[in-house]
């Protein structure tokens, strides 16, 4: 039985006498904050639901007494690990993993601009709550705890506490935690949602999670979450769909029959042999049904409809009644032809150089195609011809160049010039001249002849801006002019000359954080951004695998590699959680090392760059030493006796050069102190300054 305390009673029944208190913050009192202190001191959850929300207080009691994990301390999760320790990928073996993964890409694609503005974190997690694939261009929870997003993090509640996506994959269905509501005190500065999304047999094949630094955005989150999982679950539904028969369940119009102006209540799909193969959950809930019930079974018996009648109801296109109770209204459902596709995805199929297809989800048999840069150029589709200025954004070596490349092949201007400068690779001085030109002899050095700009280049072509965050701040006007007129005046000239050029700029950086901060100018920032392409990070990709095989295979045609070389499993496994930070240009370099060095056809981890498993192992190490620094501090917590000061500072500053990875700026920011007063710090307590050694062994 829990215990309570009597002054948190006394203060439980003061506080509800408050007329119109909200649940948490009114009048300064922070009431789930209040619970998590008094169970850091007791030991012991809070009983009822005086401060904290039923699922709240149940998911704390089910962390003591089940989980047994530390009340009011802070914890990374859990690496999941198979028996050979390593990470395994059975993930993406299991159920339809790989397709939600694919599919979540895509959805966030096309959100992308809505998830950097709610600053946002996307996860996929398997069944169990373990990482699969993190999207975090939004709050960047990795910054702060990189175990935390590490794929095969743990999310789970036995390892991590409650949380959105791990009690959701305990309970299978959606939650949401705002900030001290979880209890694991790592958590208190999100929000956190979880949904289970459920494969059309009905069982739970992933959970969509979404992590905020907004602490209060639990509830959005979590209707967020439910409008992407039916999007979800109908992309698995129509995977499936092929070689049989769907049923769309209507309801009745007014006069009692089914009418098709109503919106669908459910999916059915019904395969060419008569048996169920997938419903959807309104189906189960329209049918009063169970997917138990449904699925597996043959449609005479669990809907009462043979296949001779849905081939009719097809060919007339006549509705059908599945049941027609006395005391409920009736379920109707139209008929449609689902043909067999060309070609279906086998199991079993083997690529070359993979000693398993799910390692990457790459069907070998089949052209690879980009369903990355194809959304993207879907996306930019038409707007060349309206003159809508295009603005490409991600990090450095994402393909932002292949990406305006391809911009330029497929466009109405394939045939006029694309000429591309690198603004941050031209010195400041010279980058106006480059641009607009000059006359002859309008300054020392200059052509007698003169030279014409970069925009008189590009004229009835494409002008490709790169990395147009480093531009000069008295350029942007300058440039803001010209885009404005579509004219441009060469140094040394007092005539204007027209042209027609389609602008196309791209940057690594935030040009939004930059317009803030007064670096660059917010009226050229509206009038590059008409339509912005996001290219994600690799290490973001689910299809990243895919890609690896497909720039391999590129890459040996480029080099005329005529041997049969392949990866050996062990190599997939670290493409597969390498960060990549350099993403397909890091990539490419791998690959191309990779094919100069093999010994044979199988090319093992030593064959490796070097520098490729320096950097994999820099980035485990840092965050194991973060999770030990924390375990540290908090055991002197719990001791409280045996540190001084000084203790108490070198601990302060170790933590904080392994939060950092031995990034002093960072590090010195998490602080509060100067760079200078760091590295004096550092001096005193036998610190490196060594981004590869960041505590004293």
């Amino acid at each position: 039985m829990a215990i309570r305390s009597p002054m948190l009673d006394r203060a439980a029944a003061s506080v509800a006498a408050l007329c119109g208190a909200e649940e948490t913050g009114f009048y300064g009192v922070d009431r789930p904050g209040v619970a998590w202190d008094w169970m850091k001191q007791t030991g012991q959850a809070p009983a009822g639901a005086d401060w904290v929300r039923p699922q709240v207080a149940e998911a704390w009691a089910r962390c003591v007494d089940d989980h047994a994990l530390p009340p009011g301390a802070e914890f990374a999760p859990r690496q999941r690990r198979g028996e050979n320790g390593a990470l395994e990928l059975d993930a993406w073996r299991r159920n339809s993993l790989g397709g939600v993964a694919g599919h979540l890409s895509a959805l966030v694609y096309d959100l992308r601009a809505l998830l950097d503005e709610t600053n946002v974190a996307l996860l996929l997690a398997d069944p169990a709550g373990a990482v699969v694939q993190l999207l975090d261009s939004g709050s960047r929870i990795t910054a702060g705890g990189a175990q935390m997003g590490r794929i095969g993090a743990d999310w789970s509640e036995p390892s991590l506490g409650n949380n959105g996506v791990g009690t959701a994959s305990l309970l299978r269905e959606p939650i949401a935690f705002d900030g001290k509501e979880h209890f694991n005190g790592a958590l208190h500065r999100f929000a956190t949602a979880g949904c289970p999304v459920s494969a059309p047999d009905g069982s739970v094949c992933a959970i969509l999670g979404m992590v905020s630094d907004r602490r209060d955005a639990a509830k959005l989150a979590l209707g967020f979450l439910k409008i992407a999982r039916r999007l979800l679950e109908a992309s698995l539904f129509d995977r499936l769909a092929a070689d049989g028969y769907l049923l769309r369940l209507r309801t009745r119009g007014a006069a009692g029959e089914a009418d098709a102006r109503f919106a669908d209540e459910g999916r059915v799909f019904v395969a060419a042999d008569g048996i169920i193969r997938g419903v959807d959950h309104a189906a189960v809930e329209a049918l009063g049904s169970t997917y138990s019930a449904l699925v597996g079974q043959r449609a005479a018996t669990a809907l009462g409809v043979d296949m001779p009648a849905l081939i009719s109801a097809h060919e007339s296109a006549r509705f059908i009644v599945l049941s027609d109770p006395p005391d409920a209204r009736p379920i109707f459902a139209e008929a449609h032809r689902c043909p067999k596709r060309e070609s279906q995805p086998s199991p079993t199929r083997r690529a070359p150089g993979l000693a398993d297809t799910a390692l990457c989800g790459l069907d070998v048999d089949h052209d690879w195609s980009d369903s990355v840069l194809e959304a993207a150029l879907r996306k930019a589709a038409g707007l060349q011809e309206r003159n809508i200025p295009i603005l490409i954004t991600g990090e450095s070596g994402v393909g932002k160049d292949y990406l305006v490349r391809r911009l330029h092949a497929g466009g109405p201007r394939k045939d006029r010039p694309l000429v591309a400068i690198n603004c941050a690779a031209i010195p400041r001085e010279l980058i106006e001249s480059e641009l607009f030109g000059y006359e002859g002899g309008s300054f020392t050095g200059a052509r007698a002849k003169g030279k014409a700009g970069k925009f008189v280049e590009a004229d009835k072509g494409i002008l490709f801006l790169d990395e147009i965050g480093d531009m000069a701040a008295d350029l942007q006007a300058t440039l803001l002019r010209v885009l404005d007129s579509n004219e441009v005046v060469p140094i040394g000239s007092s005539k204007p000359i027209h042209v027609d050029v389609r602008v196309v700029a791209a940057t690594n950086r935030s040009l939004q954080e930059m317009v803030q901060k007064g670096t660059f100018r917010r009226d050229l920032y509206y009038r590059l951004n008409g339509v912005q392409l996001w290219l994600p990070p690799l290490r973001e990709r689910p299809d990243r695998l895919g890609l690896l095989t497909q720039l391999f295979r590129l890459e040996r045609e480029a080099l005329g590699s005529t041997e049969d070389l392949r990866f050996s499993d062990d190599v997939w496994r670290i493409f597969f959680k390498h960060p990549w930070p350099g993403n397909i240009r890091e990539a490419r370099n791998v690959l191309r090392s990779c094919i100069a060095v093999a010994k044979g056809p199988v090319i093992e981890v030593d064959d490796l760059p070097i520098d490729l498993m320096q950097e994999l192992d820099f980035d485990q190490r840092a965050t194991g030493r973060e999770a030990l620094d924390v375990s540290i501090v908090e055991g002197a917590i719990e001791s409280e006796t045996g540190f001084d000061l000084s203790d108490w500072e070198a601990r302060a500053v170790r933590h904080a050069l392994a939060s950092s990875k031995g990034n002093i700026a960072k590090a010195a920011r998490s602080l509060g102190i100067t760079r200078a007063t760091l590295y004096h710090k550092m001096a005193r307590y036998g610190l490196r300054s060594d981004r590869r050694i960041v505590s004293k062994r």
